[in-house]
């Protein structure tokens, strides 16, 4: 059976044929399961750390503990993912999860400890270690199941999973399972959904070369050889290299804003902090449009237009919001109740922001996978990975500071600059690139 399809029908969406594509629905479905219980499972640690320590500063270092795992193994994952199938590593990070999270069941039997504390805190660790060899190994296997024409839609589609996934785990997969059956009926839950996730994975079929059995015994040796080719490969493919940075410049201002939006609510606009939602949500609407988008139109035109076009509307997303801050600061008032022009204004630019930063993450996402050789497309991606939460967390953590040292009007002032000064230079790096898929994007 065929693992793409190389043409779209006539007037039909691409969105639309991808999901009649059996295995990329499958893979689709399990990593939405997969994600929503990957989301669950940190905020039910979250509220188990809080019974037993009632610290935040405990709850904090459980987010630093989460993320470590990504600095430590994100390039050696990518050695393992070239070396062996991306089905059979998706297979044993979610059966290995079953079984994880179901030891935080009986691990809540002993009386509380700094020993059951430290307990938690390397099962979270061992978690997200597993984490850093599925998230990227599921991005390595979306072109082998469709189409290169397909791929801007399906990194489309996988994008809009995140989303949702966040939004069914954190929302509801988490605090209902809670609410039901206590912290354990929460671990039980979570457990049998990667069960679920493993089974829908199973079916998949892929197109995928066998590893050479000479590489998967030499994997150990030729671990620094292989690090490096995959470096070397990152730093020589300047298409690569300009999409890979263009990628963390969004990963940036996607954990910028998230920390931005409560204070910009409460302090500019007069509001409770948890109408900061109404932002997200049209920032969601306007990633949910550029989705349809992609996987109609989307295609048609080149990778690299596509980022400058998103980083610019991303830049004139922000400029509206500086505005907005600027003008309130002007006139000194506190908007207890915001005017209903004002709360349009705010709307439009959390679209626009949401939509241009959809459109630049999954071209240039694309064009990462199009530029890549299968043969290291995993260290590759989770190189990729590496620097996009390098270029989010270090920027995250200085900017939040200096929002409450210089405000928040100067701050988005400065990444408003900031990305129309790389929508621009994107722009003119896109004009001197050839228009053509490269060899890797034509279907096979």
């Amino acid at each position: 059976m065929s693992n793409h399809q190389s043409e779209l029908p006539a007037g039909r969406s691409a969105l639309g044929t991808l999901f009649q594509n059996r295995n990329f629905r499958l893979l689709w479905v399990s990593q939405l399961f997969g994600q929503a219980a990957q989301n669950a499972i940190l905020f039910v640690h979250m509220v188990m750390l809080e019974d037993l320590s009632r610290s935040s500063a405990l709850v904090g270092l459980m987010v630093l503990v989460y993320n470590l795992p990504g600095l430590l193994f994100g390039m050696p994952t990518g050695v393992l993912i070239d070396r062996f199938k991306k089905k059979s590593i998706l297979l044993f990070c979610n059966v290995s999860r079953i079984f994880v999270v179901a030891a935080f069941i009986p691990l809540r039997r002993y009386n509380w400890s700094g020993g059951v504390i430290t307990a938690v805190y390397f099962l979270t660790f061992v978690l997200s270690t597993i984490g850093q060899l599925s998230d990227p190994a599921e991005v390595a296997m979306v072109p082998l199941l469709v189409s290169g024409k397909q791929l801007l839609a399906a990194n489309s589609a996988f994008r809009m999973l995140f989303n949702v996934a966040q939004v069914i785990g954190l929302l509801f997969l988490a605090p209902v399972s809670i609410k039901m059956g206590g912290i354990d009926g929460a671990f039980l839950v979570i457990s049998l959904t990667y069960l679920l996730t493993s089974a829908l994975i199973w079916p998949i079929e892929s197109s995928e070369p066998a590893p050479s059995p000479s590489l998967v015994r030499n994997f150990l040796p030729r671990l620094s050889q292989e690090l490096r080719a995959g470096w070397k490969f990152v730093i020589s493919s300047k298409s690569v290299f300009v999409a890979i940075c263009q990628h963390s410049l969004m990963q940036m201002l996607t954990m910028i804003v998230a920390v931005l939006a409560p204070g910009f609510v409460a302090r500019v606009l007069g509001m409770q902090t948890t109408d900061s939602i109404y932002i997200f949500f049209f920032a969601g609407l306007g990633m949910f449009l550029v989705t349809l988008f992609t996987s109609r139109v989307g295609y048609r035109y080149r990778r690299e237009m596509l980022v400058a076009a998103g980083l610019f509307l991303a830049g004139l997303a922000l400029l509206g919001l500086s505005l907005v801050a600027w003008n309130n600061r002007v006139t000194g008032e506190t908007v207890i109740n915001a005017s209903f022009g004002l709360m349009i204004q705010v709307v439009l630019t959390a679209f626009a922001l949401g939509a241009g930063g959809t459109l630049a993450t999954v071209a240039a996402q694309t064009l990462v996978q199009e530029r890549t050789p299968i043969e290291i497309r995993g260290r590759v991606i989770t190189a990729e990975f590496l620097f996009a939460n390098i270029a989010g967390l270090i920027p995250m953590l200085l900017v939040s500071g200096l929002a409450d040292v210089v405000g928040i009007p100067e701050v988005l002032t400065g990444l408003t600059l900031v990305f129309l000064i790389a929508a621009f230079l994107s722009y003119r790096y896109g004009l001197g690139q050839p228009g053509a898929l490269s060899d890797y994007a034509r279907p096979g």
